[in-house]
């Protein structure tokens, strides 16, 4: 009986010490999760007319480019953009802006395209050149001497990049030098008391066949054409003025060396043709 006591107790024991010696259970490893990667979208360049057009500095410039339908003619190609500020607008006289937006294809246009350079050139670019070619005609003088300058205008900001070029911000609007057209006048018509239109032998008439005289002035016809007989007739559907005057003649009423006279008593335009060679028309304007 005692042998059994022992045995049992030498077996609750190990049993307690297989207890206490055994590992504790692996701990749980939770996987870290792989994060979704973010799109990354490149900002996308605008064309210069959406940035100028977005840029309050610049309202003027854009409402000008509407103005003028500038807005999308520099879609197409690559420039060099000088932007003048609002600032800049503000320098010129009275009244510029307003007069050059009543004339918005004519000389607002022709403003505008003294801005713009046909090609891009890059601030990198612009230091080493002593002049560029706008796309009005003007040849703009650039200076590095205290800072950039490009017609005058100072550069104040470089390089601001476009779909269709660049954009460099000046300080002063680049007018260009307009050229005045001065109107022909017309000359005043020569009036003459008395005038002598010629059929010639060489079948012309001098000195033409449309002349002005006065009231009371006199129109001679002659014929100087040995070969050919001349005359003067009334139109084919006349007003009742001339023919009064020439619905009487003949077709070949004028001889070789003969003249046909009329005095002209009344004002107005009286219209008539030649006949034979050369066959035209003519008129008299009695003033």
């Amino acid at each position: 009986m005692k042998k059994l006591f022992v045995v049992l107790a030498i077996l609750f024991i190990g049993i307690l010490l297989a207890g206490c010696t055994s590992q504790p259970p692996a701990p749980v490893v939770t996987p870290t999760p792989t994060p979704t990667p973010v799109p990354t979208t490149a900002p996308q360049v605008r064309g210069c007319y959406a940035i100028v057009a977005d840029d309050p500095q610049f309202s003027v410039l854009g409402t000008a480019l509407r103005a003028a339908k500038l807005e999308t003619a520099f879609d197409n190609g690559s420039f060099t953009i000088l932007a003048p500020t609002d600032t800049a607008f503000a320098q010129l006289p009275n009244g510029t802006i307003a007069s050059l937006l009543k004339d918005p294809e004519g000389q607002l246009k022709q403003v505008l395209l003294n801005h713009v350079i046909n090609q891009p050139v890059m601030a990198a670019e612009v230091v080493k050149l002593g002049e560029a070619k706008t796309m009005q005609g003007t040849v703009l003088k650039i200076n590095t001497t205290d800072g950039v300058t490009i017609g005058g205008a100072k550069v104040t900001k470089t390089d601001i990049v476009c779909k269709n070029g660049v954009i460099h911000v000046i300080d002063r609007v680049l007018v260009p030098p307009v050229q005045v057209k001065t109107a022909t006048p017309t000359p005043s018509p020569t009036i003459q008391p008395s005038v002598t239109i010629t059929f010639t032998r060489d079948l012309t008439i001098m000195p033409t066949t449309m002349v002005y005289i006065p009231v009371g002035g006199k129109v001679v016809w002659k014929n100087d054409d040995p070969f050919k007989p001349h005359g003067i007739a009334a139109l084919d559907n006349p007003d009742p003025k001339s023919l009064k005057i020439f619905g009487n003649q003949s077709a070949q009423n004028i001889p070789y060396g003969k003249t046909y006279e009329v005095t002209f008593n009344e004002k107005g335009r009286y219209d008539y043709k030649t006949v034979f060679q050369p066959e035209t028309t003519g008129w008299v304007k009695v003033t």
